[in-house]
């Protein structure tokens, strides 16, 4: 979903639309042409005039919540630090292998239901066709190898980024910024345009404990050892300033991890924790652009689709093809072009009902 304005634009459209085509599926003879004629006009006026409606709704609350988040934004921009230091005292817990893995899965579920219930008005209001703008934080890290090598580029990542940025926005109306101080948005504008800053690349070696890791069953069970505790730490680290949205869960920020192999996929996200992991640059098969976006939209309450040809959806997987395993999200030249996902209205719905997406 475009900003409200070129929704309205959009909307206005699609009503016109429907209209020619009510009146060239209208009977011939009168006068049930005449009967069809009016209904056709009045179901017209009414989609013109709830457009008009729900745009105005959007375009007011966009601007109470753009000079809302400038001030929040510049408050957390200073207070921000202070109260991470108490979010990291909690995350040095969460640390702990399988008693720490324990308590942050409480914390995270307990998080997840509190803020979806939380947004059920604002799902009904979706239902309705307004959508304002909300946020989804992101902290993306390029890990290195043991030799000190990134295992991907910067201009790898900030491709994913920003094609995942674009269709967020473009779809659910939802902007897409790096995790930071002084972060400001508005719900006026298109999408954010990534840069270097987005990308942070780890000072640090990493072993093939986290540098290579599964998905699905093997990866849940790694989640709560070692390896769930070293990416624990990262992102309480690299990605400090998010700490007491990750523990409080509102506008909880997702951590995009880098890594050299996703064994059997391209990426994971387990849902309940507030990170992904990404096939990185350098091993095949290639990562796929969107890759990023999917696997953010998995933490997002969102699960795959499994479609055999109109695999164009961002959640959807190639059922069948052998490379990898049966549902993943590997391009192939024998489907249908990939190059831009979408997600449905389902899907937007769900998007914008996680703790991730917030309007402040």
């Amino acid at each position: 979903m475009p900003t409200c304005i070129e929704w309205l634009e959009e909307r206005i459209q699609e009503c016109a639309r429907t209209e020619d085509q009510g009146y060239r599926d209208c009977c011939d003879w009168w006068p049930c042409n005449w009967a069809c004629s009016a209904w056709v006009w009045v179901t017209n006026i009414v989609c013109v005039a709830w457009t008009w409606v729900t745009t105005v709704v959007c375009v007011a609350w966009d601007f109470v919540t753009t000079i809302v988040n400038a001030v929040l934004v510049t408050v957390e921009s200073i207070l921000g630090w202070v109260f991470s230091v108490l979010g990291f005292i909690i995350e040095l817990i969460e640390m702990i292998p399988v008693i720490g893995t324990l308590i942050r899965w409480i914390i995270n579920f307990i998080t997840f239901l509190i803020f979806t219930v939380l947004s059920l008005f604002d799902a009904l209001l979706g239902l309705l066709g307004i959508r304002p703008e909300k946020i989804l934080r992101v902290c993306t890290v390029i890990l290195r190898d043991e030799d000190g090598n990134p295992v991907a580029t910067r201009a790898f990542a900030k491709a994913m980024l920003q094609l995942a940025a674009d269709i967020y926005k473009r779809d659910a109306n939802v902007r897409i910024v790096p995790l930071g101080p002084f972060k400001y948005s508005s719900g006026f504008f298109g999408a954010d345009t990534v840069d270097d800053n987005w990308v942070i690349i780890d000072g640090a070696n990493s072993d093939n404990t986290i540098l290579e890791v599964p998905c699905n069953a093997s990866g849940t069970a790694a989640e709560w050892w070692l390896g769930g505790t070293l990416f624990q730490w990262k992102a309480s680290t690299l990605c400090y300033y998010g700490a007491w949205r990750r523990v409080l869960g509102y506008g909880a920020p997702v951590t995009c991890f880098i890594i050299r192999d996703v064994t059997g996929s391209l990426g994971c996200a387990l849902w309940i924790t507030d990170y992904a992991t990404i096939k990185g640059e350098f091993t095949l098969p290639p990562t796929s652009p969107r890759t990023l976006g999917h696997e953010v939209g998995h933490a997002s309450n969102l699960w795959h689709l499994c479609v055999d040809l109109d695999n164009r959806n961002l959640m959807a997987t190639q059922k069948g093809i052998p490379v990898i395993s049966a549902c993943d999200p590997t391009p192939s030249v024998t489907l249908p072009d990939r190059s831009n996902p979408r997600m449905d209205n389902a899907q937007v719905l769900l998007v914008r009902a996680s703790k991730h997406v917030t309007y402040f």
